[in-house]
This record gives structure tokens, sequence and C-alpha cells, in this order.
């Protein structure tokens, strides 16, 4: 028996172009003004020396930006990268630049779910922090209460078995009575691997249906039988 929905953002709730889009070209713009009025900020220096460690060199503030501009690029799923961004995009979010679209299906079944007493848990490789921003600031208003928790990469690389174990572990359920829904396929294959029910959610916009995948695909969260 299904008791927890373990959720993506991109391509799951959210359309992907919002996050290359969107979300990146913001944080990206805005980079070398926030760390330098930032740069005293203990938080931020903390992410900073994170970036120089992972470069294995000391970095001047300009090549600081610079080389997080590159992992933006790359698309890197990078701790402090996500770290930084999630607080530029607080401030775009406060300010009113930014309101996150949610598709329909998925905010009405979000809804639905949430009143037949299921809990929701969202897993993205978005920090905490940024995952918050973004559903307190969605286009059907702050969907903060919907949600039981947030996990982020920082529990683990979402396309290892292991992470989806140890999320298990932290809600407090058997894996399989956990479902999880993404657009991704090696995660799907991860999650169930570790003994979650899956369904791979395919939006046309944002995924292919694949031939002979070995779990159900399906358009939408109307789609998802519990």
């Amino acid at each position: 028996m299904i008791k927890a929905i373990l959720i993506d953002i991109e391509g799951t709730v959210a359309p992907i172009s919002f996050v290359k889009d969107v979300l990146f070209p913001y944080s990206k713009e805005r980079l070398e003004k926030f760390l330098e009025e930032n740069k005293e900020n203990p938080h931020i220096k903390r992410i900073v020396e994170e970036i120089k460690k992972i470069e294995g060199k000391d970095l001047s503030l300009k090549e600081a930006v610079n080389t997080l501009k590159k992992w933006i690029d790359e698309d890197r799923k990078i701790a402090p990268l996500k770290d930084i961004q999630g607080f530029i995009w607080k401030e775009g979010f406060e300010k009113g630049d930014i309101k996150s679209p949610i598709y329909e299906d998925a905010y009405k079944k979000l809804k639905e779910w949430k009143e037949k007493g299921l809990k929701l848990y969202i897993y993205s490789s978005g920090s905490v922090q940024a995952q918050k921003l973004f559903f307190s600031h969605t286009e059907h208003g702050n969907l903060l209460d919907l949600f039981d928790g947030f996990f982020d990469t920082r529990i683990g690389n979402k396309k290892e078995k292991d992470s989806y174990v140890k999320i298990a572990q932290k809600i407090g359920l058997k894996p399989e009575e956990i479902l999880f829904l993404s657009d991704n396929p090696d995660e799907i294959k991860a999650a169930a691997q570790a003994g979650m029910k899956v369904y791979r959610i395919v939006r046309p916009e944002d995924a292919e249906f694949i031939d002979n995948f070995p779990f159900r695909q399906v358009k939408d969260f109307n789609g998802v039988k519990l």
C-alpha cells in the first residue's frame, strides 16, 4: 500500500524549460554582483571555500564567478552552485521577478493526494532552499503546506539506488510503501532498484516514451494509479 509519494520537479511537476530558460539565466546574470555584495557573509564564504575545494586550488572572486558560470553552462549538479543559485533565486522570487509554473494536472493531483492523507515529498537536484522557494512562489500561490519534506543531492545522487534507500529511511517507511514520480529514466531505475514503486512521467514537451521501458510510463499525473 502506497503511503507516501516522492516527486521530482523538472519535467514532472513543472516544465524543464523554466529552469533552463528562466532560472539559470537569472542566476548567471546576477552571480558576480551577488558574490561581491555578500562576500563577507559567513554562508557565502563557506560556499566559496567549497568551490575552491572542488577545483583543488585557491580562487579569486572573479575566478569563483567564472567557475560557477561554467558549471551552470555544463548543468553540473554541484551543491555549492545550487546553494548560490538558491540565494539569488530567493531575491528574485521575493521581488516578484519570478513565479514558478506548475502543470495543472500535477497541482490538482497533489492537492487530491494530500487530502487523502498521503505524505508528499520532493527530491530534486536543486537545493532544499531552492525547492522551498519554488513551491512558495507558484502561479497557484504558496504550495509549501502540501509537502511533508524535501530532499536534494546532499542525500545522494538521484541516479543511485542508495539515495532512495536513505530517503525511505528518513521518511520512516519501507521503500515499497513509497511511489516515485520522475521524467528521468535513470532515476526511475534507481528508485525501482531500491524497492520503490515508480511511474515515469513523459510530458510531450519535455520527454519521449521509451520503447520496451521496463516501468510504467504515463503522459501526466492523471495516468498515475495508486
